[in-house]
């Protein structure tokens, strides 16, 4: 954003209606002006008709020769109950081969079906409807079932042995589009559920335990902006060695910019720390055992990426030359490296970038068209995911006119 565009963002973020239009409005007159669909430096592949999801991910096997995706055959909308998508690997060479294993029901444009590698032995963990519930499965690479988890997970450990899970019947309510269409949480409506909460689930026997209450957490260091408003929780990530996991807890009353926090602890839930974000923390990633890189708000320095040393009140601004809006990171920890993305621009474009924290230097390696029916739910945010090695990236893209898996070779210009 420029100086000017920041302004009228500043003075208009907490009524989302009034900023929707404004965006809306502003991109629809800028239109006219015809824009290169694609333009970097590297080889792009895309796989139209396919995509993976949220960007806190990796969706290549431990051993890097699978890439793990979303088939759809439907078009840009919402889904129903009854769309049903199928999950799979490419491999091969440029990864171009697709082997399909399982259809699922339990999914969405932004995060798909939270698929993801459990191990190293190359086991796949995806959420699903059985029929009454939202549950987890876990699959191998042909497919077959090795274990049926009766909840839906939203993110798992390093050493692939636990998994975070909560409602995403109130994720829906809470952020449409994030949650799923087939849904039986009676108290999904509740404002502060004492039923619904954050539950560990052990993957290998398939118990869970839950670790605190929306309740709990909503009056804990309570806010004044949270009285009667809707609760929910999202955004679960456990730290690389798999003792804390950190999670945003997330609340909005109508016609209101949604308010988020981040919160991490132990995970037996103990610990609790809540970062010092002043109501806003919207993507995150971890890039050590104790700190978060995160874009967020802060009293201090406003809104930008910062890293946060968990446990503590310290925490710095970073990269303010080269950010001044939201994206979605990623942290390699063979490289040390971020990768990032923006959100269409006035003329709507998406750009990703490669952020070196140490040295404050940043590379934009792409820069993508996205049409305008791509908004607001049915968006097509790129969320850029790194491979194993820290030598391509991984993302989804609209440019086609659909959405399409892509992936780029840092190594080939």
């Amino acid at each position: 954003m420029n100086r000017i565009e920041r302004f009228i963002y500043d003075l208009v973020k907490n009524n989302s209606f009034l900023k929707n239009l404004i965006r809306d409005s502003y991109q629809t007159v800028l239109s006219i002006i015809p824009q290169r669909k694609v333009k970097s430096k590297y080889r792009i592949i895309e796989r139209p008709g396919y995509f993976f999801g949220f960007h806190d991910k990796n969706p290549w096997s431990y051993d890097n020769k699978m890439l793990l995706a979303h088939k759809f055959n439907i078009p840009n909308r919402d889904i129903n109950k009854n769309d049903s998508i199928e999950v799979g690997y490419f491999h091969g060479e440029d990864y171009k081969e697709f082997k399909s294993l399982a259809n699922t029901t339990s999914w969405n444009w932004q995060q798909g079906s939270m698929l993801q590698w459990l191990n190293e032995e190359n086991e796949i963990i995806y959420n699903d409807w059985d029929g009454n519930n939202n549950v987890a499965m876990i699959i191998n690479t042909d497919g077959e079932l090795i274990n049926k988890i009766n909840r839906p997970i939203g993110s798992i450990s390093s050493n692939g042995k636990f998994a975070t899970s909560y409602s995403f019947e109130r994720l829906n309510i809470g952020m449409f589009g994030y949650g799923y269409p087939n849904e039986n949480d009676i108290n999904k409506q509740e404002l502060v559920p004492k039923s619904s909460g954050m539950e560990l689930v052990d993957l290998e026997t398939g118990d869970s335990k839950t670790l605190f209450s929306v309740h709990d957490i909503a009056t804990y260091h309570q806010d004044e902006l949270m009285n009667n408003a809707y609760h929910f929780f999202t955004h679960s990530l456990f730290a690389p060695g798999g003792k804390r996991f950190l999670f945003l807890h997330r609340w909005y009353r109508e016609g209101r910019q949604l308010c988020s926090r981040m919160i991490s602890c132990d995970v037996d839930g103990g610990n609790m720390h809540i970062f010092p974000t002043d109501n806003m923390v919207s993507h995150i990633t971890w890039i050590s055992e104790n700190e978060v890189f995160a874009y967020c708000n802060t009293n201090k320095y406003g809104d930008g990426y910062h890293i946060f040393k968990d446990m503590s009140g310290q925490y710095r601004k970073v990269g303010s030359i080269h950010y001044t809006s939201d994206g979605h990171p990623q942290y390699n920890f063979e490289k040390n490296l971020i990768v990032t993305d923006t959100y269409p621009n006035r003329f709507r474009i998406q750009e990703i970038s490669i952020y070196d924290i140490e040295n404050d230097k940043k590379e934009v390696i792409a820069r993508l068209w996205s049409p305008k029916q791509f908004k607001d739910s049915v968006r097509c945010d790129l969320h850029p995911r790194w491979d194993r090695l820290g030598e391509a990236i991984c993302f989804d893209s609209a440019h086609l006119g659909t959405r399409a898996l892509c992936t780029l070779k840092l190594l080939s210009k």
